[in-house]
């Protein structure tokens, strides 16, 4: 009888071959229907999570530079994910300081896969802080919230000067006399003189004087008179007459009126009259113009223009020397035409037909850097313009 003898090394041989079937299925239980198991298994492993609908808020730009006082645009775009639908309501929070923000629509309606639009407008003014501020907007759907970041960047804007002419338009017979107001203002801190020059092609017989031509150095605000004569061969038809203001360091500014020659219109004749009520010194308000019309006609008149300008500056009876009309401000007739005066009116003051105080031409000394002893007692004498018809 013989006998196996079972190595440790026969022993590790056995254990290999074991483990190798096994590896390849051969093993009960581990064949096609093992590895059939284990795909099973991995299948239910990776599901895929639900889509979650959703959307997002977007802007072209995110930044927007503008001058204090101006408005920053951005176009903003919500953007639907996953098949969402409904309404977005458009918010902002943390704007700059005195600053508003519009939002056109405010709220959207997403009814496609289509990004639908709104237009935000944030308006600066003269209190928001220069420099870069930013602020959040937020798109609103239920409980559901998407916000966005955006930036106004507010600089100093550059000094100008603004120039406006009333009336709009004025419509006369021809031989009548014409009288725009010109307000100047500086605008943004700009303190240097102003020089005033008339624009526009005249028509034949037409003239126009500007009093003053500049505005000095330093007054925050100036006014003009532009008065334009026509005369009896003038033909009818319209014209643009304009002011330019120049200055130092800052580009040119105008504006324009419209003068209408009609002959249809009868010219008739009037005079006015007026005192300055008050005195005028350094620092004195506007002191209004106590005007007067003399309605000589059998019938009434209706004025359709009025206009005041310093003719001169006298002491005594003598023409001052170094005080002359640019130390004075006129301000035109600020109420409304036409004013219907009397017939055989002998002196019809303008308060007496309803004009308010407040809407009488006016007259300011201009206080100036410069020397004004020169004006000191001194009297100023008005000269008036207008113009009136029956019709």
């Amino acid at each position: 009888m013989s006998t196996r003898v079972i190595t440790r090394a026969t022993a590790l041989l056995a254990l290999g071959a074991l483990v190798a079937l096994m590896l390849v299925g051969r093993l009960p239980g581990t064949g096609n229907d093992g590895a059939h198991r284990l795909g099973n298994g991995l299948g239910r492993a990776t599901n895929v999570a639900a889509k979650v609908k959703d959307y997002t808020v977007t802007s072209q730009p995110l930044s927007v530079s503008v001058q204090r006082g101006q408005s920053a645009t951005f176009a903003l775009a919500i953007t639907p994910a996953s098949g969402f639908t409904g309404d977005v309501a458009l918010t902002a929070s943390g704007l700059p300081t005195g600053s508003t923000a519009t939002f056109t629509p405010a709220t959207v309606n997403v009814t496609t896969a289509n990004a639908v639009g709104s237009t935000l407008v944030v308006t600066t003014s003269g209190s928001t802080p220069l420099g870069s501020d930013g602020f959040t907007v937020t798109g609103t759907n239920a409980s559901t919230k998407r916000t966005l970041d955006l930036t106004v960047v507010v600089s100093t804007p550059p000094p100008a000067i603004a120039v406006s002419i009333t009336p709009a338009s004025i419509s006369l017979a021809p031989g009548s006399t014409a009288t725009y107001a010109v307000d100047v203002t500086r605008v943004n801190g700009y303190t240097g003189a102003i020089t005033l020059t008339p624009t526009g092609t005249l028509p034949k017989g037409v003239q126009v004087a500007l009093s003053p031509t500049s505005i000095p150095a330093g007054m925050s605000s100036g006014t003009a008179t532009l008065q334009v004569s026509t005369s009896a061969s003038t033909p009818d038809g319209s014209t643009t007459l304009g002011v330019s203001a120049s200055g130092s360091g800052v580009g040119s500014s105008s504006s324009t009126a419209t003068l209408v020659i009609d002959s249809k219109l009868s010219s008739k004749p009037f005079s006015l009259a007026g005192t300055v009520v008050g005195s005028l010194y350094p620092g004195a308000p506007a002191r209004p113009v106590d005007l007067s019309v003399l309605n000589p006609n059998n019938q009434p008149i209706k004025i359709t223009n009025l206009g005041v300008t310093i003719s001169s500056v006298v002491r005594g009876t003598t023409v001052v020397s170094g005080c002359s009309a640019a130390d004075f401000a006129v301000r035109q007739y600020a109420g409304s035409y036409p004013l219907t005066v009397p017939a055989n009116s002998p002196t019809t003051k303008l308060t007496s037909l309803g004009v308010p105080t407040s809407a009488l031409p006016t007259v300011t000394f201009v206080n100036t850097a410069r020397s004004q002893d020169a004006c000191r007692n001194v009297t100023i004498q008005l000269a008036y313009t207008g113009s009136a018809t029956n019709q």
